[in-house]
């Protein structure tokens, strides 16, 4: 994945959470972000742990449902059954794109989900 003109990027992720080891938070909160989507992979493990920091600090958390994968189809399932709408709205990458309308992302996370 290459950032796109204008994507400030986020790096420096060491651990599970998205937030954890980086300026994510301080990113967000300095360009007014309220709202933050998550994919990736390990959905119940960082994908979670990157939903519930999310939520703690306050933003509103949608979570891809189309674009998550697990070892497993259980713990798949496991995560959407008891975690997902615990922490954030389910969602899939068609209706949040759809709720966008003609304008971009204006930021892009590159990390190693």
């Amino acid at each position: 994945m290459t950032p796109a003109e204008g994507d400030i990027v986020v790096k420096g992720k060491s651990g599970l959470c998205g937030f954890h080891s980086t300026n994510l938070d301080f990113l967000l909160r300095q360009n007014g972000i309220k709202n933050v989507v998550i994919g990736g992979f390990l959905t119940n493990c960082c994908v979670e742990s990157t939903m519930r920091t999310a939520y703690e600090h306050g933003y509103k958390v949608y979570t891809l449902k189309d674009c998550c994968a697990a070892t497993s189809v259980a713990g798949q399932e496991a995560a959407y059954e008891h975690t997902f709408g615990l922490f954030s709205v389910p969602t899939t990458s068609d209706e949040i794109l759809e709720s966008m309308g003609n304008s971009s992302p204006k930021f892009s996370y590159l990390g190693n989900y």
